[in-house]
């Protein structure tokens, strides 16, 4: 018996075990067009010279993405759900994506309203919940995307922040007026 329990109490001091218990998950399900769920390990990065803060989690070809566009920090807030062209310029607002594949594509989906509420710790973790409609990118499919994300730690952005989209002003679009017709002949 004490055998036993000394096993039973090495197992429970594993760091293994007690990293994955203590490391932040996303749970998500969806329904419409595609319907299924993802449980899964989930990370959070955060690039300060763009002020948005990336939430994924990937299980085998399935990923989830949530993206906070925070005024200027990481604040306890509900964040709506707009097109992932206009969240940098409607600030405070949230895109979220969501990827998998259908027996015959990898599909893609991205969300165009609903709310993701962030909810911040003193510990710096995170979590909070998601509540999304998603339009396929490729065609008229859509998804009722909702779940949960708990304890997931705030990391610097790993992989580099993506770069700011030139601005467009009038000075910057190409004048076409002077160019030739295009008459459909192959030089």
């Amino acid at each position: 018996m004490g055998f036993a329990l000394g096993l039973s109490l090495l197992a429970a001091c594993d760091p293994r075990e007690s990293q994955q218990a203590q490391a932040g998950r996303l749970e998500a399900e969806w329904s419409g067009a595609d319907s299924g769920k993802i449980s899964a390990q989930a990370t959070a990065e955060w690039c300060a010279d763009r002020l948005w803060l990336e939430i994924r989690a990937i299980q085998g070809d399935t990923g989830v993405a949530i993206a906070l566009y925070p005024v200027d920090s990481i604040v306890s807030d509900s964040y709506p759900v707009v097109e992932p062209t206009r969240a940098d310029t409607v600030r405070p607002a949230a895109s979220v994506g969501l990827r998998l594949f259908s027996p015959t594509a990898v599909k893609g989906y991205r969300g165009d309203s609903g709310a993701v509420v962030l909810v911040t710790s003193g510990s710096g973790q995170l979590s909070g919940r998601l509540r999304a409609r998603a339009l396929a990118v490729s065609n008229a499919d859509q998804v009722t995307i909702s779940g949960k994300f708990e304890r997931v730690a705030i990391l610097p952005q790993q992989r580099g922040c993506a770069p700011k989209p030139p601005e467009i002003t009038a000075d910057t679009i190409p004048d076409t007026t002077d160019a030739a017709p295009d008459d459909g002949q192959v030089d």
